[in-house]
């Protein structure tokens, strides 16, 4: 800037001294000597605007410019940046429409007070199974044979979107349970948010705020395996969805989230629920004590906490204050959860279980842990499960604790980072976020003939899990069993759209009451899935 400003002032001295000579060609008769007195005047006053503007850029501030053309006046100043320019919410109601970073298809206004997404998800998947001791009829200790087959594991369609800025909705229908003739729910609520210190209240189907696995706080379409750990549906009795209200915000620049939902229980998938009297309550709280380099370098703890009082998801309706947990292998042999099992083809035999447990209450308590650094990523959870005042047939009557956990690592070959979402203090609802691989996978042939190709990006992962539902002694002590559980992927990601998951599966079970075989069974898996 310096040498454009001298370069300046060289040329006004250049135009004055050519200036000076023309008019001397002249003769006094042309000009007078008065005539030319003042306009030197003005040139040595623009002069010494320019070495003004000159000192002003050498201390880094903007000076006024001035005008060059002999005998022009000097320029006014530019006007200061506007400030933020405000709208009334739905003055302008034109709509634009966009392919939405990969993810499906965006309406919006032009001040963004409406939008709706329009996309979806489905995931395919085939399954081979091998088993020990276990394939038995249930009748001899044993689970009964796990079938080799495939299945659509979810078929959802999304609408989601705001309304008047303030107001947010999502539904999500799920279809995978055509072939019992009824169709499900994933979420589909209606919220209004930035409600001071609230932040945002939702009402319908709603995520149960707990857990860290992708299938609990955020979406099952950003697992890592195929199914969530038995820890989640036994500890966690299954209940990543309920019906009722759900509070959350987030606080301190995002590094802290609280959420929390009063519900009945939701037993049928579908966002139906009726007994008297059987309510819940759930708290989850998150914070980032590290957050680095746009989240590949992040450290998350979490600690959620909940009542319920009557049955629960995995109870027995016709048994009022009610809890059962169990759990099934961590891979499908047939149709998703929502299936009664009365209904051929449906889920996982059971491995391990209490049985119905008659009790006045039931609490939860869980810990989480993320670190994410770099392409690494180390995920763990680990809870009790409560059970107040409770009875299993004719036993007599004791409290129970139940408890398990899981522990996974993984690594992307390729560099990416798992994403995560700040303001919901969870795992980001798109795997690898809205950006998808650094290269997607391709292979095509160029114009010269030779082919091209890209590599996609490639995670390798594993997990361990653990739940005992054994706990009580004497005559009060119920027996389910306890579970161990292995797992390896292998997980190809295409693009921001497309995802082939490779799973290899193994559960042992044991410590088993009498008349019931400890055993394993282990299994592979793939799964494609294609969501917008």
């Amino acid at each position: 800037m310096k040498w454009i400003s001298t370069a300046r002032l060289a040329m006004a001295l250049g135009f004055a001294c050519m200036a000076s000579q023309a008019m001397a060609q002249q003769g006094a008769t042309a000009q007078s000597f008065d005539e030319l007195s003042a306009r030197l005047e003005q040139q040595d006053k623009q002069i010494q605007q320019l070495q003004a503007q000159v000192s002003g850029m050498q201390q880094g501030v903007n000076a006024t410019p001035v005008a060059f053309a002999l005998g022009g006046a000097p320029a006014a100043a530019a006007a200061a940046p506007a400030g933020p320019q405000c709208c009334e919410v739905g003055s302008d109601m034109s709509c634009k429409v966009r392919w939405y970073n990969g993810a499906g298809l965006m309406f919006e206004s032009p001040n963004k007070d409406f939008t709706m997404h329009l996309g979806g998800w489905m995931q395919w998947d085939n399954v081979s199974w091998n088993q020990n001791k276990l394939n038995e009829p249930a009748a001899a200790g044993g689970i009964g044979p796990l079938n080799d087959g495939d299945y659509w594991r979810r078929l959802r369609i999304v609408m989601e979107g705001t309304f008047w800025e303030t107001f947010e909705y999502r539904w999500n229908y799920a279809f995978e349970k055509q072939e019992f003739d009824t169709v499900g729910l994933d979420e589909f609520w209606i919220g209004v948010n930035k409600i001071p210190v609230i932040g945002t209240i939702r009402a319908g189907h709603v995520k149960t705020p707990m857990g860290l696995e992708g299938d609990m706080t955020s979406s099952s379409r950003c697992m890592t395996f195929m199914e969530r750990s038995s820890y989640s549906t036994a500890i966690e009795l299954n209940q990543n969805f309920c019906n009722g209200l759900w509070f959350g915000n987030s606080f301190c620049d995002d590094r802290g989230t609280y959420s929390a939902a009063v519900f009945r229980p939701d037993l049928s998938g579908n966002g139906d629920f009726f007994n008297t009297g059987e309510v819940g309550a759930q708290a989850r709280f998150t914070a980032l004590p590290l957050y680095e380099d746009d989240g590949r370098h992040l450290l998350h703890l979490g600690l959620s906490g909940g009542w319920r009082n009557g049955n629960v998801a995995g109870g027995t309706a016709a048994v009022a204050n009610s809890v059962t947990l169990s759990a099934t292998p961590e891979m499908n042999d047939n149709s998703p959860p929502g299936s009664t099992g009365a209904q051929p083809g449906g889920i996982s035999p059971t491995m391990i279980t209490t049985g119905t447990i008659v009790c006045s209450d039931d609490y939860l308590l869980g810990t989480e842990l993320l670190y994410i650094r770099g392409p690494l990523s180390l995920q763990a959870e680990y809870g009790w499960n409560f059970v107040a005042n409770g009875q299993v047939g004719t036993n007599p009557t004791s409290s129970y604790i139940f408890n398990g956990g899981y522990l996974m690592a993984s690594y992307m070959l390729t560099g990416e980072n798992r994403a995560y979402d700040k303001k919901s203090g969870s795992l980001s609802r798109y795997y690898l976020g809205g950006q998808g691989p650094y290269e997607n996978a391709f292979m095509v042939r160029d114009e010269d003939g030779c082919i091209c190709a890209g590599h996609g990006a490639v995670e390798l992962a594993c997990r361990y899990s653990y739940t005992n539902l054994n706990s009580g002694s004497g005559t009060a002590a119920i027996n389910g069993g306890i579970m161990d559980g292995l797992g390896l992927a292998l997980n190809w990601y295409l693009n921001s759209n497309v995802v082939i998951m490779n799973d290899w599966n193994y559960n042992y079970r044991y410590d088993m009451p009498a008349g019931k075989n400890a055993g394993s069974t282990n299994g592979i898996g793939t799964e494609i899935q294609l969501s917008f």
